[in-house]
C-alpha cells in the first residue's frame, strides 16, 4: 500500500511538473551573461501584436491612401503570402504560431565593449517540436530566397556543443537549443550563449540583484520592459564626464541637473510599457529620487509640502501646454559648487553687464524674484489679429511665470519690456497700445498694416501682437492679444478655486491632437491641393482623403510627458490618451 501511495505520488508530481512547464516556459534571461550590461524583452509577445495590429487608430490608417498603397504593395503582399505558407504548412493561425514559438518572451542584450556590440537575441517557445518543424521550414524559405536573389551569401551550417548552428555572412549566426532560437551578430557571443544554455546551474541575468529589482520596479505586468546597467555608465570615459561636479558642459547642468545627480546616485535604470483601455503609457524609472540630491542641484524640486507644478493652462485650441517647477535662482546661488571657474566668472562678468540692456536690473537680481513655477502655452487662434493675413502662419505662444515679488518684479519686467519695444521701434514701426481687460491693463505693440519691412517677405509679423500683463502673482508674456484675454480668465478662475494649486509632479507637459486637427482646418485648401498634386485624383476623393486623415488626427487624444520625484525614486512617464472612436464612425461587427 506504501509503494502504491509512493508510486501515486510520483506521478502527481510528474504531471502537475510537466504542466507547469507547458504554462511556464523557462526565462530566456537564463541564457545572458551575468555581466551583460542592458536587456529589452518583449513579455508578452502575441498580447503586443495583437493589441497593435486589433487598434482602431491603426484599422483606420488603411483608409488613407499613402498607407493603403503601402498594403498594396508587393514586398506587404509577399509577407502575408509568406506568414499564410507557414500557418498553412504548421497547421496554426498566426497567433497560435506567435504564441507556440515566442510565447516565453523575447530578450534582447548586450555588454559594451567592443564595437559592434556584440547583440544576442533569444525567442522563447512553448513547443519544442512545432520548433524543429518551424526551423526545418524556415531554412527551406530562406535558402530559396537567397537563391532567388543570387544573393552572393549562402547558409552555412556548423556544430557547436552538439548544437546545428546557422551562418549567413558575418553577421548573422543563429541556433535552436531546446524550445529557445538564439540570434546574434556575433558568432562568439552566439557560441558562449549555447555554452551557457548547457549549464543551468552558471550565473545569469535571471539571477542579476539589479535585474530582479527592476522586475520589481517596473511591475505590474508590462508588455515589455527594458533595464540598463548604470553602474557601467558612471566608470565608462564618457560617463565620467557626464556625471563630474563641476562638468565641462555647463548647459548639462542647467537643462538636465536633477536627472543626471538621479542617475549618478542610481544603479541601474529601467523602463516598462503598459497597454491601456484608450492609449498606451512608457514609463522610465530609476532607484533613486530627491533624498541624497544636493541642494544645489535640487532646481526642480519644491520644498515639502509644496505642489510639483501647477495646473496646465488650457486655452480654445491648445496645442502645447507645458507646466514645470524650475528654481533657476538655485543656480546663481550655487554656482562656485555648479559651475567650474572658467564658468562661474563668465557668468559673473555676464551678470555685471547686463544693467544697460535690462534698464538697470542685474540679471541675478531678476533670478532671486522669479518665482520657480513656470507655464507656456502654445495655441492655435482661428481669429487672426490683423486685417493682413500673413503669408506663414504661426501660432500663439505665451510663457507664464509666478513671481517671487509680483510687486518689484513686474515693475522691472515692464520697464525692460518696454525699453525692448523702444528699441525695436527704431527698425520697425511699433504701436503701443495700452488695452484695460478684466480689471487688468495689458501692454501691447502692435505692427502697422500698412508699413513696409524688406526682410519679412512672408508678412510673418502680422501673426504677432507682442503683449504682457500681470495677474496677480503672475507675469504673462503673449504673442498674441486674444490668447492673452484668455489666460487672464484662466488665471483668474485658478485663483478663485484654491482648491486646484497644482499636481505632485514637477514637470507636465501635452501635446493635443484636437487643437492640432483645428491648426489643420485653417490649412484644408492647401492640405486639399496638395493631395490633388500628389495623388493625381479628383477633387471629390482628394477632400475625403483631406478629411479621413484629419479625423485620423482628431483620435490621437493627447500625448502627456510627466516627471515625479520620489523621495526614493524617480519616474518620467509618457503616455497616449487616444480619443474613443465615435459611434457614428466605429466599424461594425462581423
Amino acid at each position: 500500500m506504501h509503494g502504491f501511495r509512493l508510486v501515486i505520488g510520483c506521478l502527481c508530481c510528474m504531471f502537475l511538473a510537466s504542466f507547469a512547464r507547458a504554462d511556464a516556459p523557462p526565462d530566456p534571461l537564463r541564457l545572458l551573461p551575468h555581466d551583460a550590461d542592458f536587456c529589452i524583452k518583449i513579455e508578452q509577445p502575441r498580447k503586443l501584436v495583437e493589441a497593435f495590429v486589433h487598434n482602431d487608430l491603426v484599422q483606420d490608417l488603411q483608409g488613407i491612401d499613402a498607407i493603403r498603397e503601402l498594403i498594396d504593395s508587393t514586398n506587404y503582399h509577399r509577407f502575408y503570402q509568406l506568414i499564410a505558407y507557414f500557418e498553412k504548412e504548421l497547421g496554426c493561425d498566426r497567433y497560435e504560431l506567435l504564441d507556440r514559438l515566442a510565447g516565453g518572451g523575447i530578450l534582447l542584450g548586450s555588454k559594451f565593449g567592443s564595437m559592434p556590440l556584440p547583440v544576442v537575441v533569444v525567442i522563447q517557445g512553448k513547443d519544442e517540436q512545432l520548433l524543429q518543424r518551424f526551423k526545418k521550414l524556415a531554412l527551406e524559405v530562406l535558402e530559396q530566397e537567397l537563391a532567388r536573389q543570387e544573393a552572393k551569401v549562402r547558409i552555412e551550417k556548423k556544430m557547436i556543443q552538439n548544437v546545428e548552428t546557422i551562418h549567413i555572412g558575418n553577421e548573422f549566426h543563429a541556433a535552436v537549443v531546446g524550445s529557445a532560437i538564439l540570434f546574434s551578430n556575433n558568432e562568439k557571443a552566439l557560441q558562449q550563449t549555447i555554452e551557457r544554455s548547457r549549464k543551468p546551474a552558471g550565473k545569469s541575468l535571471a539571477q542579476s540583484s539589479q535585474v530582479v529589482a527592476a522586475k520589481r520596479l517596473v511591475e505590474p505586468e508590462p508588455l515589455a520592459w527594458a533595464w540598463l546597467n548604470l553602474e557601467t555608465v558612471h566608470n565608462s570615459p564618457q560617463g565620467k564626464d557626464i556625471f563630474a561636479m563641476p562638468r565641462n558642459e555647463a548647459i548639462l547642468t542647467v537643462l538636465f541637473g536633477g536627472w543626471l545627480d538621479v542617475a549618478r546616485r542610481a544603479p541601474f535604470l529601467c523602463a516598462g510599457v503598459y497597454g491601456r483601455e484608450h492609449g498606451a503609457l512608457l514609463s522610465v524609472r530609476m532607484p533613486a529620487g530627491r533624498e541624497g540630491m544636493p541642494p544645489e542641484l535640487a532646481t526642480h524640486i519644491p520644498a515639502a509640502g509644496q505642489p510639483g507644478s501647477r495646473p496646465l493652462l488650457e486655452p480654445k485650441g491648445v496645442l502645447y501646454s507645458a507646466s514645470y517647477y524650475l528654481d533657476i535662482s538655485k543656480f546663481w546661488d550655487g554656482r562656485a559648487k555648479l559651475f567650474n571657474d572658467k564658468q562661474k566668472k563668465t557668468f559673473e562678468d555676464f551678470d555685471a553687464k547686463t544693467g544697460p540692456f535690462l534698464a538697470g536690473s542685474k540679471f541675478s537680481k531678476l533670478l532671486t524674484e522669479a518665482g520657480p513655477y513656470q507655464r507656456i502655452v502654445v495655441a492655435h487662434q482661428a481669429k487672426h489679429p490683423y486685417k493682413k493675413v500673413p503669408g506663414q502662419y504661426s501660432p500663439a505662444t505665451a510663457i507664464v511665470l509666478e513671481m517671487r515679488e509680483p510687486a518689484d518684479l513686474s515693475k522691472r519686467l515692464e520697464s525692460i519690456l518696454r525699453a525692448a519695444g523702444l528699441l525695436v521701434s527704431t527698425q520697425v514701426k511699433l504701436k503701443l497700445v495700452e488695452e484695460k481687460y478684466a480689471g487688468h491693463t495689458i501692454i501691447a505693440y502692435r505692427f502697422p498694416e500698412d508699413g513696409k519691412f524688406p526682410v519679412d517677405v512672408n508678412d510673418v509679423r502680422f501673426n504677432f501682437v507682442p503683449c504682457f500683463v500681470t495677474v496677480g502673482k503672475q507675469f504673462v508674456a503673449c504673442s498674441d492679444l486674444e490668447l492673452c484675454h484668455e489666460l487672464i480668465d484662466l488665471l483668474e478662475k485658478e485663483d478663485k478655486d484654491k482648491r486646484e494649486q497644482g499636481s505632485a509632479a514637477t514637470a507636465c507637459t501635452r501635446i493635443y491632437a484636437e487643437g492640432a486637427t483645428e491648426l489643420m482646418d485653417g490649412f484644408k485648401d492647401r492640405l486639399f491641393t496638395q493631395t490633388i498634386l500628389d495623388q493625381a485624383i479628383p477633387p471629390e476623393k482628394a477632400n475625403r482623403q483631406v478629411q479621413t486623415f484629419v479625423d485620423w488626427v482628431r483620435r490621437l487624444g493627447v500625448l502627456q510627458l510627466e516627471s515625479n520625484y520620489g523621495p526614493h525614486d524617480f519616474r518620467y512617464d509618457i503616455s497616449l490618451r487616444t480619443a474613443p472612436k465615435k459611434k457614428a464612425e466605429a466599424t461594425p461587427g462581423p
